[in-house]
């Protein structure tokens, strides 16, 4: 049965959602979204369940490329979703909503056309054309900062990404062809050829993933861009610049000698990254910038996991899928926080809980989970990769690794913490100073009682804002549950 129609459902559906967002009807580009997002996780949802798996003309899917769209699907439909409470609080935003929509939808597409194309070339196409749709959304605040964001971010993504072409084009010279499904099933012609199309693409696209050295766009344009926004970029953009490397990166898998070189300039690449970022994490004094970085060690740690290959590039999966809910739900988080405080200062929005108390835990929560901490799936796939290292032989880079998951954790969750629970600017107690601030909006009677309702009224938090996060929350949770099994397997060998 020819099952291509349902990647042309999955690739048509964000696009007419993009066009219908553009009827110049209120609320319409909402809705549209909406529904769009929704059939995309559908869609995506069959592809996983019915293991979908080969060539369906322009299509290509394995394992890995289900995974990646459901990911991709997921995370556009709850960031459509969390875009209804967050964007609305923009005044003067730098694109009407309308055309926001309009490119959230087609910057989704872009990313599930780079997932499931057979097609080498148009893979860097999709890439690319994920920072034309993505860029003037970090300008959305209309900031200083924001904008020159975008400029920094369409600069250096598309610089990287014409390194990565001549990667393409290299391949083609050694293979004479860019379909996925031919090169695999094909000996390699010029493996000397094939090793440099691969350095290429591992800078080229590196650059897009936020791997050091070439990360610089990275914590700005996370940091400025709408907190839906971040989460995309986070969750999912950065991951499909990966996946783009790894299907260059695996063509080498046929000549061992040189693929073991390559391999050690990935893996290099990769362990500079998460020392890089783990270091950086626990000195930020901004929020999002945090969250940023935890995102390019997490990537990191990915590229070493395909680097090592076995248990180590199930690890990386596992670590892709996790990730993508676990750090979605905190920078939707942060959205809340920033909504509150108008601000991403640490110093300036302390006691978090004393406002937002079912965001203040979940934030945690969603730290804790990006970090790597039982039972969330971050921590599988993170144990997962530095069993292969150890498996295999590289014990420097599993010391390296152990000391990047530690140091990591402790720096983030820490000014998570403070965050959270610290004292508020004034050095009061968080709940007190709540108290005062909204003690104008109460009656001047003397009832302690009335005043405390006053009170708690006016810290009630928007379902939606709370919602979403704590449902990708609860999915990071879930994958770690259900691959517990794979745990077990991993570290005593015992099959269940």
């Amino acid at each position: 049965m020819d099952l291509s129609f349902l990647f042309v459902i999955l690739w048509i559906t964000p696009c007419a959602g993009a066009a219908i967002s553009l009827v110049p009807r209120r609320g319409v580009e909402i809705v549209a979204s909406l529904i769009a997002a929704a059939f995309s996780v559908v869609i995506s949802l069959v592809l996983l369940i019915l293991h979908v798996s080969g060539t369906f003309g322009y299509f290509y899917s394995d394992g890995l490329t289900r995974i990646m769209a459901v990911t991709i699907a997921s995370i556009y439909l709850t960031s459509v979703a969390y875009s209804i409470f967050y964007i609305k609080r923009i005044k003067e935003p730098f694109i009407r909503f309308r055309l926001y929509y309009f490119l959230l939808d087609l910057f989704a597409f872009t990313m599930l056309v780079a997932v499931t194309v057979n097609d080498i070339g148009i893979i860097w196409l999709a890439v690319e054309a994920t920072t034309v749709t993505s860029a003037l959304l970090i300008a959305l605040e209309r900031k200083r900062t924001s904008i020159e964001s975008a400029w920094r971010y369409t600069l250096i993504a598309s610089s990287g990404l014409a390194i990565s072409l001549l990667g393409v084009i290299l391949v083609y010279f050694s293979q004479g062809s860019l379909v996925i499904s031919t090169l695999i099933g094909e000996p390699l012609k010029n493996t000397i050829i094939m090793a440099i199309a691969v350095g290429f693409a591992l800078v080229g696209y590196g650059t897009k993933a936020g791997i050091a050295p070439m990360h610089a766009w990275l914590p700005d344009a996370h940091s400025e861009a709408p907190s839906p926004i971040s989460a995309m970029f986070s969750g999912v953009l950065i991951p499909t610049a990966i996946y783009a490397f790894i299907r260059i990166f695996h063509l080498l898998q046929g000549t061992p000698i040189i693929f073991e070189e390559i391999r050690n300039l990935v893996m290099g690449f990769g362990i500079f990254t998460v020392l890089i970022a783990c270091i950086i994490i626990g000195y930020q004094k901004d929020y999002k910038r945090m969250l940023a970085y935890s995102s390019m060690e997490n990537m990191g740690v990915i590229l070493i996991g395909f680097s090592l290959g076995g248990i180590g590039a199930l690890g990386a999966i596992i670590q892709i899928v996790s990730h993508a809910f676990a750090k979605s739900s905190a920078f939707y988080e942060s959205g809340n926080i920033l909504v509150e405080y108008g601000t991403t200062k640490m110093t300036d929005a302390q006691g978090v809980i004393g406002r937002l108390k079912v965001t203040g835990y979940l934030f945690i929560l969603s730290c804790l989970s990006v970090t790597g901490a039982p039972p969330f799936g971050v921590f599988l796939g993170e144990f997962l990769i530095l069993s292969q290292a150890v498996r295999t032989g590289n014990l420097i880079l599993a010391s390296l690794l152990a000391f990047a998951y530690i140091y990591a954790f402790i720096g983030l969750n820490r000014q998570a913490i403070q965050l959270i629970f610290g004292k508020s600017k004034t050095g009061e107690d968080p709940i007190r100073d709540v108290s005062m601030q909204t003690s104008h909006s109460v009656d001047n009677a003397d009832n302690d009682g009335n005043k405390s309702k006053a009170v708690l009224k006016n810290r009630h938090e928007n379902r939606i804002s709370i919602i979403i996060p704590l449902v990708n929350l609860a999915v990071s949770l879930v994958i770690g549950i259900y691959m517990f099994p794979t745990f077990l397997q991993a570290t005593t060998g015992w099959n269940p």
